[in-house]
């Protein structure tokens, strides 16, 4: 049986492992399945750091505006569930996004986890130690991010340099043939 690669990008009040989730948004990259999301939060219940909320504009952009009720989100990650359950967790830092959406519903993903840094890094030339950030692989492979820090715009850019790099390395392998 063969996965599917699942681009998921998470905006959230911080960077801790305290901090919550406020926008979500995943792409099957194979079949070009979407999901977006704004969850339900108490923001008086969480910790925040302000730089993040700075960061990915929550305010400014008017996301809270699409804040789902309690159990809407409660629907909503499950169907994140159902979307991720046997496939490959993708993303710009996986490991990030995976351990925020493990503590809503658990991993139901492939035990690997496949991030874009690694993925790019061949093909931009660079060492494993100095691995490129999102912006740093977008530039390379000239992809435009239509809304840079919101959980959609950093998803569909992911999913669209995967993509890319996927024709890079089929390119590679057919001409080394």
């Amino acid at each position: 049986m063969s996965r599917n690669l699942i681009v998921v990008d998470l905006e959230t009040t911080g960077l801790g492992p305290q901090c919550a989730p406020i926008e979500v948004a995943a792409i099957n990259v194979d079949t070009g399945e979407t999901l977006e999301f704004v969850p339900y939060v108490d923001l008086s219940r969480v910790s925040i750091e302000p730089q993040a909320f700075a960061i990915n504009r929550y305010f400014e952009r008017g996301v809270y505006d699409a804040m789902l009720n309690p159990d809407d989100t409660i629907t909503a990650w499950s169907d994140l569930a159902d979307i991720l359950s046997g496939n490959t967790f993708a993303g710009s830092n996986p490991t990030f996004d995976a351990a925020m959406v493990a503590r809503k519903v658990g991993t139901h993903w492939h035990y690997r986890l496949a991030d874009l840094a690694a993925y790019a890094a061949p093909a931009l030339g660079r060492d494993p130690s100095e691995l490129p950030g999102l912006a740093d692989v977008l530039a390379a492979l000239k992809i435009e991010n239509r809304c840079p820090h919101s959980a959609l715009g950093d998803a569909e850019a992911t999913a669209k340099a995967f993509v890319k790099l996927r024709d890079i390395y089929a390119e590679q392998r057919e001409s080394a043939r």
